[in-house]
C-alpha cells in the first residue's frame, strides 16, 4: 500500500525549499536576489488535511516576489529604510532617510523594477505551474496507485 501523505509531504517540502533556493539565489533584476533579511524564505509553511495541500506564506506581500510592485501609492519609507539596512546598500552623500523617501517615491510613480520588467521573475512559478506538478507530484501519485493496485493483483494470483 502506499501513502498518499508520504508522497504530498515530499512534494510540499520540495516546492518550499525551491522556492526559498530562488528568493536567496534567483537573480531577477539588476539588484540581485530578492532576498534582504530572510524574513521572506522563512515564512513558507504548508498544511495537507489528507484532501487539500496548501502552500502559504505568513507575508503579507509574497507574490510581489513573483510580480513586483505595481504603481499607486508609495510604499512606507520606514519599509524602504529596513531593506536599505538589510540588503545592505551603501550611502554615499546622502542620508538613509533620504535616499529611502526618493526609492519609495518612485516605486510609488513606476513600480519596482520587477514589475517594470513585466513580472514573472520565476521564484515562485518555477515550481507552481502544470509541467512541474505533473513530474512531481501526479505522475509520482500516479505510479504509486499502478503499483499499489499490481501489487494487489499478484497476492490474489
Amino acid at each position: 500500500m502506499f501513502s498518499t501523505e508520504v508522497i504530498v509531504k515530499a512534494f510540499a517540502e520540495g516546492v518550499i525549499k525551491g522556492i526559498q533556493d530562488n528568493i536567496r539565489n534567483k537573480q531577477v533584476t539588476s539588484f540581485g536576489a530578492m532576498n534582504a533579511s530572510g524574513k521572506m524564505a522563512d515564512s513558507l509553511g504548508y498544511s495537507f488535511d489528507g484532501k487539500t495541500l496548501r502552500i502559504f506564506s505568513s507575508e503579507k506581500f509574497f507574490t510581489v516576489l513573483e510580480t513586483g510592485r505595481k504603481p499607486g501609492k508609495a510604499p512606507p519609507i520606514s519599509v524602504v529604510e529596513k531593506w536599505l539596512d538589510d540588503k545592505p546598500v551603501a550611502l554615499q552623500g546622502i542620508t538613509k532617510r533620504s535616499l529611502a523617501y526618493l526609492i519609495a517615491r518612485k516605486i510609488g510613480k513606476q513600480g519596482t523594477k520587477l514589475f517594470q520588467q513585466g513580472g514573472k521573475s520565476g521564484v515562485i512559478s518555477d515550481y507552481t505551474n502544470a509541467a512541474y506538478i505533473k513530474e512531481n507530484l501526479t505522475d509520482k501519485l500516479f505510479q504509486a496507485v499502478v503499483q499499489s493496485v499490481t501489487n494487489e493483483f499478484l497476492k490474489v494470483a
